[in-house]
């Protein structure tokens, strides 16, 4: 069997991507398909026929980087190649990830008439990716932020407040006596409770705001561009919607209070773990004053 025979045999029977462009310049409107293999036809949903002649941005999408392009592009016109990941889009518009390798061809003088491109889908393992880092940022039970990404994003308008002299407030926030709830509803009753609890919040606040989970019962609202009066007067809202909103346990309606402590950045505090500190301090004080009230940290 000769060579050439070997080679065509090897690109129809693979399951990756084989697409071969002309070398137009962007310019004038190239890259241009001169070659796609079945694997293509099958993933991309255009026949071969389809796309004989058409630019190779057929491909792309609303959701397509830019930048990605322009470097493509940039490595296309030095003759070089690159290998990128790129979102692509099918035929009927389904986005796929690409992990993209693009490779220049030469003929014998050494002069560039070709690029390959060789592409294996990557959407299964960028879904997961993108799963994974879900789990990393937001609490799987309630939506709000995680522990770990809420002190990060805290970490950031600390440093933004302190360098433009911005307002910047925090709110500690913890379901009254939620043992009990538990221990007489169950569980599952105390799960739903928590979520609820945190879909009463966030009918409040604003969209510039944050909301962690940072304990079992306990969230933390991190409030950028915000005075402690301002603070305060939204800690009321939080607080009077949070007694008002339904909270089932199958036919049963549980009563859900909640007891909360602000503070605003003050120059004695080194970091959002300070701030927060002064939050729970105020936040205990609500405890010990009778629950279900708002106290402003000294």
């Amino acid at each position: 069997m000769q060579f050439d025979a070997l080679f065509r045999q090897l690109i129809e029977s693979t399951s990756d991507i084989v697409l071969v462009c002309d070398a137009t310049p962007p310019e004038k409107g190239g890259p241009c398909i001169v070659f796609a293999n079945p694997a293509f036809e099958k993933h991309m949903g255009y026949s071969l026929s389809e796309v004989l002649g058409e630019s190779a941005d057929l491909l792309y999408g609303r959701g397509t980087d830019r930048q990605t392009r322009s470097r493509i592009r940039k490595a296309m016109r030095q003759g070089k190649g690159i290998r990128t990941e790129l979102l692509k889009y099918s035929k009927e518009g389904q986005g796929y990830w690409m992990d993209t390798n693009i490779i220049p061809l030469k003929d014998e003088s050494g002069a560039i008439t070709h690029f390959a491109s060789i592409e294996r889908d990557l959407t299964r393992y960028k879904r997961m990716e993108s799963q994974l880092i879900n789990m990393a940022l937001f609490d799987s039970l309630t939506g709000a932020l995680s522990r770990p990404a809420f002190l990060d994003q805290s970490d950031k308008e600390v440093a933004r407040s302190k360098r433009y002299h911005r307002p910047l407030s925090v709110m500690m926030i913890d379901i009254d006596h939620f043992k009990s709830i538990n221990d007489n509803y169950g569980h599952a009753a105390g799960d739903n409770v928590l979520q609820i609890f945190v879909e009463a919040i966030q009918e409040v606040i604003r969209t510039t705001d944050f909301l962690g989970r940072v304990g079992g019962e306990e969230f933390a609202l991190l409030l950028p561009d915000t005075s402690a009066k301002s603070a305060f007067h939204l800690a009321e809202r939080v607080r009077e919607r949070i007694t008002k909103y339904p909270y089932l346990a199958g036919d049963m309606l549980i009563e859900v209070t909640a007891s909360l402590g602000v503070a605003e950045l003050e120059t004695r505090d080194p970091d959002i773990k300070a701030l927060l500190n002064r939050a729970d301090e105020a936040l205990y004080k609500a405890k010990e004053n009778g629950r279900n009230r708002v106290t402003l940290a000294a």
